[in-house]
């Protein structure tokens, strides 16, 4: 039987959150060679729900909650900040991703 602790969850959560971020990078470094535009707004779009998910995640820093306190909370709250990321970059025009993808588009 596997060893199954909340501090394990913890860590792959932090590993995953780590990971997601070295393949936006890699998506962006390959993005700068000859691709086509779709796939360009597309990477710039995920870069804004990034973007938008690390400003939730310092913004409950700020908030404190008794939702927060729990073990299984603080796991299962970065999926729930994706999530929200998601959201508000899928139903609101914040116009990052259209800015950057300008910006790349001239270079």
């Amino acid at each position: 039987m596997s060893d199954f602790s909340i501090s394990s969850l913890l860590n792959s959560t932090t590993s995953i959150s780590n990971t997601s971020a070295q393949k936006l990078q890699d998506s962006l470094n390959n993005s700068e060679s000859d691709t086509t535009d779709e796939k360009l707004l597309e990477v710039c779009k995920s870069f804004e729900s990034y973007f938008v998910e690390q400003v939730i995640k310092e913004a409950r820093k700020t908030v404190s909650s008794e939702d927060d306190e729990g073990e299984y909370m603080q796991y299962f709250g970065d999926i729930l900040n994706q999530q929200y990321a998601s959201a508000i970059t899928d139903q609101s025009d914040l116009g990052l991703a259209q800015q950057l993808y300008e910006s790349m588009k001239r270079q």
